[in-house]
């Protein structure tokens, strides 16, 4: 996606200190929200990508130039909350999940790296916990730059969001689609029936894991809908082959419980939908 930077007239930077800044990054690049709670509105959004051949070394001079230079980002927030986007998370329920060994129950599913440090939330359903990783040398970015930031991945605003906002005896599918890979979701009423994630390089690997799911869960590829968010475009190959397959697809609705300023009019907001629900987020 494009660089872009949108910023209502209603924000005062000299009150930035009443608002609260959301950030999303990952090696891929960084985006951020600025959400006024006295009039419940966004009314900032960027989105900064960085090269997909940059080392880590490099992503980390690129993310550290990004946020010494981006203007919003340089003030202070009355909130910081940064979604770390991996595919290295896991859930684990409360009767299993034990805060002194979450290094262990984390490598059941995945292999910590020698400087990725471990951060767990709760989440607000069912009593169940998401384990992930970030590198610490990314954490400690963050952290000097706002002594009051939150640290989330990318499925707990979204699991959050599909929870408290569909319920449906009939089974739904979510798909949230990022750079290299795919989180998957199957719920019904309010429970999880699966939750997982794909690594992806082409458009036949993404319909190929989703119709995988289909097949592996019994869904009906006739009935059972498919929500879609994240990094893909209304008119893209990508969607036009899961309309092929799957008649009931379509993209996940910005939450109606916020305003969002006009000047952000011309972007898909499904690709912004962990960001914006973030807000939700303890």
């Amino acid at each position: 996606m494009q660089n872009f930077s949108f910023v209502d007239e209603t924000l005062d930077i000299n009150l930035t200190h009443t608002y609260n800044l959301s950030i999303q990054a990952g090696l891929n690049g960084l985006s951020f929200c600025v959400f006024d709670p006295l009039i419940n509105k966004y009314t900032a959004l960027t989105n900064l990508s960085f090269n997909k051949e940059l080392t880590f070394d490099d992503f980390l001079d690129e993310l550290e130039k990004t946020l010494e230079n981006a203007d919003l980002l340089n003030y202070t927030y009355k909130t910081v909350k940064l979604i770390w986007v991996t595919s290295k998370t896991t859930l684990i329920p409360d009767v299993f999940f034990n805060k002194t060994q979450v290094k262990k129950q984390f490598e059941l599913n995945h292999k910590l790296d020698e400087y990725d440090e471990i951060h767990y939330k709760k989440l607000h359903f069912n009593d169940t916990n998401s384990i992930f990783a970030i590198p610490s040398q990314v954490a400690s970015l963050f952290k000097r730059k706002y002594k009051n930031i939150s640290f989330y991945n990318q499925n707990i605003p979204w699991i959050n969001y599909v929870i408290d906002h569909y319920h449906s005896e009939r089974k739904k599918v979510f798909v949230n689609i990022h750079n290299d890979f795919i989180d998957i979701l199957v719920c019904q009423d309010d429970k999880i029936l699966l939750c997982n994630n794909f690594q992806i390089k082409t458009a036949s690997d993404l319909l190929y894991f989703i119709l995988y799911t289909y097949e592996q869960l019994n869904l009906n590829k006739e009935t059972d809908e498919l929500i879609i968010s994240g990094f893909i475009q209304k008119k893209s190959d990508e969607f036009e082959k899961l309309k092929d397959f799957l008649p009931h697809v379509k993209f996940e609705k910005p939450s109606e419980e916020f305003v969002y300023s006009y000047t952000f009019k011309t972007i898909p907001l499904h690709t912004f939908s962990n960001l914006f629900n973030l807000q939700h987020c303890e």
